[in-house]
């Protein structure tokens, strides 16, 4: 996925702002700039390719690394030689942190209103180091990394730059405990050039603005896959699976679905692959079987996108995997039901399938999130004409005995169509119906509002655009009873420092705010805070929740018992090289 950087050389066209009929449908809710190039000037791009080459390569990864190393080895008197004479600086006050005290662990933290040292010259800054560094007996890994790094002065890369780094330390403590640090600093370079790797004295100054420190006697969770069960799946590796010319990895390859099939109160897992599924029956001890055709499903049925829900209301999960309904006999077995039973006709490529009764009638309904309508569309940013569409949702409606009836149309849940992931539904106004959001990711997030007579209503999201997400979750982080949506999506360092760099009036002629809509495409994950009323607030950046990484499927689930919930993004895509594991 990348970045279109729009050109403003050529001419523009009027846009219209995007209005709501009474009945609150979309109608022009991004509309395309016509005439228009699809990528900025040449002397533009090279600008930013130079400047993340001297900000990003020069010093993130051939200068900063000799920094690290000389906080690794303690090395005071080399890593002291790369601040300036007259360098500048502060720290903060170690014994003004906010403490967060947990049962399996200790927090502190800092922000930038927290209290900071007095200017420090390079060798007390040094020294204020050297005492963090001295927290760690055992340092298992170390960083200095560079952040945002831009010229003070427009094309003038002989001359100072400012940016931010960031330090990190993980290992162990005096006391023996597994500890991490991390500080985050503005600061000041001279010039960056060819020659900065091997330069001295080039640090002016720094001020700190976000700092974390925490210590546990272990980790709050450890890894006991080898003792489940649940080994040796040969899931779909894409380095090692022979694609053919012309057939791209597919960024989907399965999924784990928890559930309770035969009502033991053990929880079971159904794992799908592309290469095959599994069915692990949990014993309650920490076990699993593998019992996929004991249970009536066959092991190379090759579906990536599943769901598990009682469709039928006999208090028992069935499967839909792939384009099949599986009916539960009873927890003993599953019977994939023939055509005539379940006349569905399901997608065959989508992002995902969510459940939902929303009408209330009693009965689970379900929705086929992204499903793929038109092959290599995206749905870019402002495009909204229905040959631009990529994907739409479409919704059924349970009608019992396993019969739906496709709602789509009259619901008007049929969604942007800028390539959704998945989604969720909950109440996300407090009206007692359950209201669905979800994840695109080419352009704006579906919101709908349930108006509680099978119709729903676009609302708004918070931010000039409020898309670009690849995983979505709903968790009441402040338990005041209102679900707060943790969106995934790709965070860069490289791809903030880039936008960063874009001169400020090269949008100035557009409509959309396309310059913020671009800052909002490399901010990372965005938790929303629920007002309430079906509004949010975005804190993810606030509350240190946004620079995850390449995210995709978020979680929540209170994991230490303390009442509130905790959020989590797995990360990764495919892996750099072929001897570590996609993800």
């Amino acid at each position: 996925m990348g970045v279109a950087l729009v050109g403003c050389d050529s001419k523009q066209e009027s846009t219209t702002n995007p209005t709501v009929d009474g009945t609150g449908s979309a109608q022009a809710l991004q509309t395309t700039e016509n005439d228009q190039t699809l990528a900025i000037s040449e002397e533009d791009a090279k600008y930013l390719q130079d400047v993340e080459h001297f900000g990003g390569f020069v010093l993130g990864d051939l200068a900063f690394p000799k920094i690290n190393n000389s906080i690794k080895q303690q090395d005071w008197e080399t890593f002291e030689s790369f601040f300036a004479p007259d360098f500048e600086g502060e720290m903060f006050v170690w014994e003004k942190a906010t403490s967060h005290h947990f049962d399996f662990a200790n927090f502190q933290t800092w922000t930038s209103k927290s209290s900071r040292t007095p200017s420090l010259n390079r060798t007390e800054f040094v020294n204020e180091v050297k005492e963090l560094r001295e927290r760690f007996t055992e340092l298992e890994r170390s960083g200095f990394k560079v952040m945002q790094m831009k010229p003070e002065h427009h094309g003038e890369f002989d001359r100072p730059w400012n940016g931010s780094f960031k330090i990190s330390m993980a290992g162990k403590n005096p006391d023996g405990n597994i500890a991490f640090l991390s500080l985050k600093f503005s600061c000041r370079i001279t010039a960056i050039s060819e020659e900065t790797p091997d330069a001295k004295e080039y640090i002016l100054g720094c001020v700190p603005y976000e700092g974390k420190y925490g210590a546990a006697e272990k980790f709050l969770m450890e890894d006991i896959t080898n003792s489940t069960g649940i080994t040796n799946l040969g899931l779909r590796d894409n380095w090692k699976h022979d694609y053919g010319e012309g057939q791209t990895r597919p960024f989907v390859t399965g999924g784990i679905f928890a559930n309770d099939f035969n009502q033991d109160g053990n929880t079971d897992f159904l794992i799908t692959d592309l290469d095959g599924l599994f069915f692990y029956v949990g014993d309650g001890n920490g076990k699993f079987k593998e019992q996929s055709i004991q249970l009536g499903l066959q092991r190379f049925i090759k579906e990536p996108v599943a769901v598990v829900a009682d469709f039928n209301n006999d208090t028992y999960e069935d499967l839909i995997i792939g384009q099949s309904m599986y009916v539960n006999e009873a927890g003993k077995t599953f019977r994939k039901l023939t055509p005539e039973e379940f006349d569905v006709s399901l997608a065959k490529r989508l992002g995902s399938i969510a459940v939902v009764d929303f009408d209330k009638d009693g009965m689970i309904d379900f929705m086929e999130v992204g499903v793929i309508v038109k092959e290599g569309a995206h749905g870019w940013v402002n495009a909204t004409e229905e040959t631009e569409r990529a994907t739409e949702n479409r919704l059924w409606r349970n009608l019992g005995n396993f019969k739906f009836e496709d709602v789509t149309e009259q619901s008007n849940t049929i969604g942007l169509g800028t390539g959704a992931f998945s989604a969720v539904w909950f109440d996300a106004n407090g009206d007692q119906w359950p209201d669905f959001m979800s994840a695109c990711e080419f352009g704006r997030n579906d919101y709908f509002l349930n108006q509680g007579d099978g119709t729903f209503t676009l609302a708004d999201l918070p931010g000039t655009h409020g898309g670009f997400s690849m995983g979505i979750t709903v968790a009441d982080i402040d338990n005041d009873g209102f679900g707060d949506p943790y969106l995934a999506n790709m965070y860069s360092k490289a791809g903030e420092r880039i936008v960063g760099n874009i001169r400020a009036d090269l949008y100035e002629n557009y409509a959309h705010d396309v310059a913020k809509q671009l800052e909002e495409f490399v901010s990372g994950n965005e938790l929303y805070h629920n007002n309430g009323d079906g509004t949010f607030k975005r804190i993810g950046r606030e509350v240190g929740v946004n620079d995850v990484g390449w995210a995709y499927g978020t979680g929540a689930v209170d994991l230490n018992g303390d009442g509130y919930q905790e959020i989590y993004a797995p990360v990764g895509f495919q892996s750099v090289t072929e001897d570590k594991p996609d993800g």
